[in-house]
């Protein structure tokens, strides 16, 4: 009998498995993505490729456990749930998303056993590629991407007779340093941040919702408090969809050309920004506006090139007048950003408890209502190899709203994801907020001297 090495769950498994614990709709954490290759492909060395791929990566060695009471994890034999192959021929596109939805939305068992299912795939117009369901515990997107890359290289080596390309690294590694990061000074350190930033002035943050203001204060009449400052942002019912909206080739490029120009490394601040100056106007213009900033935190080559889930939302709380410049507010954001992301190693639930503790609130409470990520990661396959990556909803969301900003898969845009609970927020909205987003990085780009007090003037649009 093998003998097992328990591991508690980590910061981002830890925070994915509450979401999971305390809703209804237990595919809560399941991840359903696709990528598809405009050429006909060897489907049998395809699957060898898969089944190569996941003996090299220990995340599908993942088992998650009761230990008592408490819920952990240890490390097995490296197995797939599910493999097949799945011919679309002769179907419509319609029918395989349709297929690769109700898969995504089908409510996994968590305990002892496999993680993930994968399906070789031959789509309607002919493309070749791989359909996947992971759980949030094993992987994230930024390890789901580099498993296609690893399987597609594998790929390459089998038809090419060509040497097998380095594995990913382990998971397991880096699963255990950052248990012991726990028990470190540096740890402390990390609390300490926290601490300040979280107190601040000594003023409460202000509550916001791509909504508007009406969120806030109908929570204020539904508990007779006209003045609270936070409102309801955890929900038993976590039904969601997305809405797929996109930024196009013209705007990222100027984007680009812009950072370029003024040494800004990504463009994630513009986008940050023109999200936070929506929040803003639609809340009474409000100068506090937070917005969770969620983290890849693969700042090392050990974790850029392992597997695992590593993502962290950090809250990012801004005031700005509204006599400050486009280009001031992007040194701001950018300042910011920096320092967050130098204390992003600080467990999130203790943040949580930091925050909560600090401010007063309920523990259904809070006002940071929207999570944003930047992470354009292209799934660049070579040999001349044109794909298209999707990523589905799974039919739940842990927050309200949710954007994620990915790579618009070699066409040079932006595809947005917008996860978002659809008994709260309508499509309308999310389109009147994409729309006004990108307006706002538009005029600053034009006139980096322009006021967010003009900004803030500028016109809600409907998408057509």
């Amino acid at each position: 009998m093998e003998e097992r090495k328990y591991y508690p769950l980590s910061p981002a498994q830890l925070l994915n498995f509450m979401s999971w614990k305390y809703t209804f709709h237990k595919q809560i954490m399941n991840i359903p993505t696709s990528f598809l290759i405009e050429k006909p492909l060897d489907l049998a060395i395809l699957k060898k490729a898969v089944e190569e791929a996941v003996q090299r990566n220990d995340s599908f060695a993942i088992r998650i456990t009761k230990d008592g009471k408490e819920t952990r994890q240890y490390f097995t034999d490296r197995e797939l749930l599910l493999l097949e192959t799945k011919d679309f021929s002769g179907k419509t596109v319609e029918e395989m998303n349709d297929f690769f939805n109700r898969i995504g939305r089908k409510k996994v068992s968590l305990y002892e056993q496999p993680l993930a299912k994968v399906y070789i795939i031959q789509s309607p117009e002919g493309f070749c590629g791989i359909y996947s369901c992971v759980c949030h515990l094993m992987m994230d997107t930024w390890a789901i991407s580099m498993f296609y890359k690893d399987i597609m290289s594998i790929y390459h080596a089998l038809t090419d007779n060509a040497p097998m390309p380095a594995p990913i690294r382990s998971c397991e590694s880096v699963i255990q340093k950052e248990i012991e990061y726990k028990t470190s000074p540096q740890y402390e350190k990390g609390l300490e941040f926290w601490r300040e930033e979280v107190k601040g002035d000594g003023t409460l943050p202000t509550f916001t919702h791509v909504n508007g203001q009406g969120m806030l204060e109908s929570y204020r009449r539904l508990i007779r408090k006209p003045d609270h400052p936070f409102a309801r942002t955890f929900f038993m019912r976590t039904t969601a969809r997305h809405e797929v909206l996109q930024v196009n080739k013209a705007d990222v490029d100027i984007m680009k050309d812009f950072c370029i120009g003024h040494n800004i490394p990504t463009m994630q601040p513009l986008l940050f920004l023109g999200l936070r100056t929506y929040l803003s106007r639609v809340n009474n213009r409000a100068k506090d506006v937070s917005i969770t900033d969620v983290v890849a935190r693969r700042g090392t080559l050990e974790e850029k090139f392992s597997g695992g889930t590593r993502p962290q939302g950090l809250v990012c709380r801004t005031y700005m007048d509204e006599d400050i410049t486009f280009m001031d507010a992007l040194d701001f954001l950018i300042q910011k950003h920096n320092t967050l992301y130098r204390h992003a190693d600080t467990f999130m639930m203790d943040i949580f408890d930091i925050i909560y503790s600090t401010y007063g609130m309920k523990s259904y409470e809070g006002y940071s209502t929207t999570l944003f990520t930047f992470q354009p990661i292209p799934l660049d396959f070579g040999s001349g190899m044109k794909s298209h990556s999707q990523w589905y909803c799974n039919g739940a969301a842990a927050s309200s709203l949710y954007i994620m900003v990915m790579d618009g898969d070699e066409e040079g845009s932006l595809r947005c994801y917008y996860e978002y609970m659809d008994k709260i927020i309508q499509v309308e909205t999310l389109k009147k907020c994409h729309n006004f987003m990108l307006a706002v990085i538009r005029a600053g780009i034009a006139n980096p001297s322009i006021t967010l007090k003009e900004l803030l003037e500028l016109p809600l649009v409907n998408a057509k």
